[in-house]
């Protein structure tokens, strides 16, 4: 006699597939993508054309991203491009970059590296890297960031993430993977709570700009990255 299984385990023996996360899908191909590009200018497109390569290079990346948010709609606040939460923002950016320039500066004042640090220098050079810095932490934490949370929904993964990322694009400078490790959780960590990028980048350009007026150049092998730093390694 033929035995007729109940239609209910059909139904209910075999899970089905989850559905495919494009979103994710397509959030970690953009970051491939970014990153890989990134890299390829540092390491490969900046020594061949000695730097004259530059601005086209960083026109050709905000195009990108551009792209990317207008397809994501995501709007100029979720950018962190506002100024109504500026003050907080820099506030809390303020405190977490002073021990840093605290260390930083008493290092510098003891080994006798600050004499050219006066507050023209200082606001002249604030100045100078502030579109440096406001470029870096768009790409940082406006746009790896924002694709990192599409990636994980654990603010931990993020901030790690983006940690990561500021570390690596400084290789092979060690004071600068280790300040930009620090430098890139923490800014993740507040761009997640008040999203500002100009109050980020000025506390950011301020931060640079102590480091580069109070430590020897033995030690920040003039902020240079990837084949650069390598031959200043080598030629001590």
């Amino acid at each position: 006699m033929a035995t007729v299984l109940p239609s209910r385990i059909g139904r209910t023996g075999l899970s089905r597939p989850k559905p495919l996360d494009t979103t994710a899908l397509f959030a970690g191909a953009e970051l491939a993508v970014l990153l890989g590009y990134l890299f390829s200018y540092i390491w490969i497109i900046a020594p061949m054309t000695h730097g004259r390569a530059q601005w086209p290079a960083y026109v050709l990346f905000v195009a990108c991203t551009l792209g990317s948010h207008v397809l994501r709609r995501e709007s100029l606040a979720d950018l962190g491009l506002r100024l109504d939460n500026f003050s907080r923002t820099l506030a809390e950016a303020l405190i977490m970059i002073s021990p840093t320039i605290l260390v930083v500066f008493a290092f510098g004042l003891a080994r006798g590296e600050t004499q050219h640090m006066s507050p023209r220098n200082m606001v002249i050079s604030v100045l100078g890297l502030f579109p440096w810095a406001l470029f870096q932490q768009y790409g940082l934490v406006a746009v790896f960031g924002r694709r990192l949370r599409l990636l994980s929904d654990r603010p931990f993964v993020t901030d790690i993430g983006c940690a990561t990322i500021f570390a690596l694009l400084h290789l092979p400078n060690p004071l600068l993977m280790s300040v930009t490790f620090g430098a890139g959780y923490c800014m993740s960590v507040l761009f997640r709570r008040s999203p500002n990028l100009f109050a980020l980048a000025l506390a950011h350009a301020l931060a640079s700009s102590f480091i580069h007026h109070s430590l020897p150049f033995s030690m920040t092998l003039s902020m240079s990255v990837g084949p650069g730093c390598l031959l200043r390694i080598a030629t001590g």
